[in-house]
């Protein structure tokens, strides 16, 4: 029984990330097609998948457009107006800055550090999210995102800068190593440097 009981744990492994992994692709694909579906079946131009393309590819345009001198005033229009709208301002810009900070490769999750807390064996794991608080008159300060295990929620610490060692581990290997709760094996002989060296 209980070599029954190992195999079908064995079997629960392989099977769930594949069958999430398909779950929610397919969602993806649900959930685009149903935007173009209704205009495009009477014109038998529909096939399952073709909302995910077409998504692809006005996104593509629409970058191609705000990349245009001409054209690319107009979003500079669009995004003036939302930057100033009360309220909607500070939704709109705080995903335009997070998203920024995942592409310009500047901030985002690319440091990872530990915290040492003083007076304490305890130590904390999380992201450098911002190295310059002097706007908040913490100039000696850095922030500090501690994601959650097993969700993507987590808290935001701002310490000082001398509590926080850099870590020379990849951006995925951290967050899969943060995300599986610490259950995930790491590569062997990571470089850790002090804060600031770099």
């Amino acid at each position: 029984m209980k070599r029954i009981f190992k195999h079908f744990l064995k079997g629960v492994l392989v099977t769930a990330p594949v069958a999430i992994t398909i779950f929610v692709i397919f969602k993806i694909i649900t959930i685009t097609d149903s935007y173009f579906i209704s205009a495009l079946k009477p014109l038998n131009l529909y096939f399952p998948g073709v909302g995910i393309i077409l998504t692809f590819i006005l996104i593509t345009l629409i970058g191609i457009l705000a990349s245009n001198w001409l054209t690319g005033k107009i979003f500079n229009l669009i995004d003036e107006f939302f930057t100033k709208v009360p309220l909607v301002k500070i939704i709109y810009t705080t995903i335009k800055d997070t998203m920024s900070s995942f592409f310009d490769g500047k901030k985002g999750f690319s440091k990872l550090a530990i915290i040492t807390l003083p007076n304490s064996e305890m130590k904390l794991l999380g992201f450098v999210t911002n190295e310059n608080l002097e706007r908040f008159e913490l100039e000696d300060y850095i922030s500090v995102y501690l994601m959650q295990s097993m969700q993507w929620a987590g808290n935001l610490i701002l310490v000082p800068k001398d509590w926080a060692t850099v870590l020379d581990v990849s951006t995925e290997e951290a967050i899969k190593f943060i995300a599986s709760a610490g259950l995930i094996d790491t590569k062997k002989g990571s470089r850790s440097l002090k804060y600031g060296i770099k």
